[in-house]
């Protein structure tokens, strides 16, 4: 069963005392999934505008997730403060994935930039694989793992803004016309 958008600002956490909450997002608020130094970068600068950042541990890759849910969540706050949602472990590839990344996998199949080693059935290549959504919680671009957050900024200003993301073509090409971004 896939998740419905709605339930992106549904699932339980831990919120940032570490209490169980339910993770009922502001409509006003932009989800989106952490690579922590560039996105608190973009997090700092366009929070009061909207943008927001939620984690989801997961330890698919290498390993690099191995403790707890509450050992995962207080790492990334010791290390990038509570300003942000850390979400139970999860799997986000295979027969256990989550609804939340089962339907986010298939509006976003491919993450920015595309290559010939994009995974099959929209498969997340790695830990820190980036999805921006919109404020109705719509999954409405996908980034490798490897994407500097910081050159995501047009896309989240474009999105706050309540426009669509540039063309993906723009992530390889960003001087093409079509890239060009202007919000006054």
């Amino acid at each position: 069963m896939l998740a419905k958008a709605a339930e992106v600002r549904t699932v339980r956490r831990r919120g940032r005392g570490g209490r169980e909450e339910e993770g009922n997002r502001r409509r006003d608020s932009l989800p989106q999934t952490v690579n922590y130094p560039g996105l608190r970068t973009l997090y700092d600068k366009y929070k009061a505008d909207g943008f927001d950042l939620i984690a989801f541990p997961c330890n698919q890759f290498g390993y690099q997730a191995p403790g707890t849910s509450q050992e995962e969540r207080e790492w990334a706050w010791k290390k990038f403060g509570q300003e942000f949602d850390v979400y139970d472990k999860i799997e986000v590839n295979g027969p256990d994935t989550h609804p939340l990344y089962a339907y986010l996998k298939t509006r976003q199949p491919v993450s920015i930039p595309s290559d010939v080693r994009s995974r099959p059935n929209g498969d997340i290549e790695w830990n820190y694989a980036k999805f921006l959504l919109d404020r109705e919680g719509n999954p409405v671009k996908r980034y490798k793992p490897s994407f500097d957050p910081l050159n995501m900024e047009a896309d989240v200003r474009l999105v706050l803004a309540g426009r669509a993301p540039q063309p993906a073509e723009c992530v390889l090409h960003p001087g093409r016309k079509v890239c060009k971004v202007d919000l006054t």
